[in-house]
């Protein structure tokens, strides 16, 4: 008699037993991967906004006077009477103004929503602060957090110092 060859039955359930716990954990793999990759957009896009806030804080001159009334005081710590971000007559003119500002939905400086950015927001704290050899009196720490749809916060931090105009 001859001897037969081939696999058995009880071979061919364990070969797909197997495979099928292998294709499983593949699958588990690729779907935790799949539903993480949005992640790293929404941290990119708060970073972009806390960036582009940061950015807009640093082109503003800081001077020992109000623009606005260089005769009058010192510029204090927040917006003067009268200024906004998007202010007219009076916008934000100096990086102190920023402090205490903060908004849900983005808006670009001139006021407008950020179409698709309703979701986002982000907030100002200026503070006076001594940096090496720039005084307290004339150092400016600058925290910009912008914090996206899945709670998030992305912090930015600048140091400016005061010069006379």
């Amino acid at each position: 008699m001859r001897a037969q060859r081939g696999t058995s039955l009880v071979e061919v359930i364990i070969f797909v037993v197997i495979v099928s716990i292998a294709v499983v954990s593949v699958v588990s793999a690729l779907s935790l991967a799949v539903r993480q990759s949005g992640d790293p957009l929404l941290q990119r896009q708060t970073l972009a906004i806390a960036e582009s806030l940061i950015q807009e804080i640093d082109s503003q001159p800081y001077a020992q006077k109000d623009p606005y009334n260089p005769t009058g005081p010192d510029d204090a710590i927040g917006p003067e009477t009268g200024e906004t971000r998007a202010g007219s007559p009076l916008p934000f003119d100096n990086p102190n103004d920023y402090s205490g500002y903060s908004e849900t939905g983005i808006v670009a400086p001139d006021g407008t929503a950020v179409a698709g950015l309703g979701t986002y927001s982000a907030s100002v704290v200026a503070t006076q602060q001594s940096m090496g050899n720039v005084p307290t009196s004339d150092g400016l720490l600058v925290v910009v957090t912008a914090t996206g749809p899945d709670g998030q916060p992305v912090t930015l931090t600048t140091f400016r110092a005061r010069y006379a105009p």
